[in-house]
């Protein structure tokens, strides 16, 4: 069996098979590892901007998951009045080079949901953002 993988040259046993997949692994894995540790740096700089520039009124991020892979942010947010912490799961899409938009929000309170699924119409789910933002939120 010939499998290609360049137009100049062929896998023609199965040692080079073996070795195509562990060399695509590798670059895999990295990919896989370098989308972790890009996630992991932006999770920590967006709940500091979220806590000192945009919630310290209403209250403070205390856990910030981002995927990039997923297209997910999963927060935890300590809202002044609030017996218990919020929890929500926000998927966004990138539009363009400049525009992210909210495609779902699922929360623990459920008129949060609703409002923010139901009630919010479409432009208001759309926001526009730095060029490096976007660039961050794509998974390599």
């Amino acid at each position: 069996m010939l499998i290609r993988t360049r137009p100049d040259s062929f896998l023609t046993s199965s040692h080079d098979l073996r070795r195509a997949q562990r060399r695509f692994l590798r670059v895999m894995s990295f990919k896989v590892f370098a989308n972790k540790a890009k996630d992991a740096a932006l999770q920590r700089m967006a709940a500091w901007v979220a806590n000192r520039f945009h919630l310290h009124r209403l209250g403070k991020v205390t856990t910030l998951r981002l995927d990039s892979v997923a297209q997910e942010v999963f927060v935890i947010v300590e809202l002044h009045g609030e017996a218990s912490p919020v929890e929500m799961t926000v998927r966004y899409r990138i539009l363009s080079p400049t525009q992210i938009e909210v495609t779902d929000v699922q929360a623990s309170r459920e008129w949060m949901t609703a409002f923010a699924n139901d009630v919010l119409p479409p432009e208001r789910k759309r926001f526009d953002v730095s060029s490096m933002v976007t660039k961050a939120l794509r998974h390599l």
